[in-house]
């Protein structure tokens, strides 16, 4: 397979390029919906015991710190908090235009994160410029190719599944009728996959890969971070690649 495009440089790419910061007002409303309320309740919990009633202090207590917990992780995982998702944004880092990661909390106090307004301007999460060379020609209908020839994906579950057509993984998957495919059902106990997550498709050249739309995304791993795909669109991937699926990951192998 001809060799695709090389990643530029961090150097070369702007990665806010078209991106807008989001107003004071989204700023001031994301914090209230994640930091104020939480907080405020975590005060409540307090004074409720304080009046002698710990059952439903602690219950509030409780509540206060899932927020919190969930706030922090999500703003590490996708800059997609409750309160940012509310205002339509995210949150990212100034430099690079990545989430966080587990550095988040620490990233936030230092003022290394920024918001931007996803109504106003491009999602940072959105390519600046395409990662890898479309084909020249349209590619052919997804079908099954001639034996030897399509790559594997190798699952971190040790499966190993070829791709001589296309195929749909999830918790619980089912292929359209407009749209015909093989499926696979990926056992997911911690239930990150959606029911039909993620589809891929071999043309005979390219790997082709689409996010059904899924709850938590699907990921291209890269150098030390991780790049979200488009929902809905379908993307080329060179083999060799690692997809994250939720929590599970796998791997695009030549056929050799």
């Amino acid at each position: 397979m001809t060799n695709v495009q090389e990643n530029p440089r961090l150097a070369d790419v702007d990665p806010f390029v078209s991106s807008e910061r989001a107003l004071p007002g989204k700023i001031a409303g994301a914090v209230a919906l994640d930091v104020v309320m939480p907080l405020a309740l975590l005060a409540a919990g307090v004074v409720v015991i304080s009046m002698r009633q710990p059952a439903l202090g602690w219950f509030v207590i409780v509540i206060a710190v899932g927020l919190l917990a969930v706030a922090g992780w999500l703003l590490g995982r996708t800059g997609r908090t409750l309160g940012a998702s509310t205002v339509d944004a995210r949150i990212v880092h100034r430099a690079t235009g990545a989430a966080a990661g587990g550095s988040a909390l620490w990233a936030l106090a230092s003022g290394k994160l920024a918001m931007f307004d996803l109504r106003r301007g491009r999602d940072p999460f959105a390519p600046a410029i395409a990662p890898f060379r479309f084909p020249d020609a349209a590619p052919a209908a997804p079908g099954r190719s001639r034996r030897g020839t399509a790559p594997t994906l190798l699952l971190d579950s040790g499966e190993r599944l070829p791709l001589d057509t296309a195929l749909i993984l999830g918790r619980a998957p089912s292929a359209p009728a407009d749209a015909p495919a093989e499926v696979y059902r990926w056992a997911d106990m911690s239930r990150t996959l959606s029911k039909s997550h993620v589809r891929l498709e071999w043309d005979g050249r390219q790997v082709w890969v689409i996010d059904l739309g899924s709850t938590n995304g699907t990921f291209v791993r890269g150098d030390g971070s991780s790049t979200p795909l488009l929902p809905h669109q379908r993307t080329p991937v060179p083999t060799g690649v690692v997809l994250e699926i939720g929590d599970r990951t796998l791997t695009v192998r030549d056929a050799a």
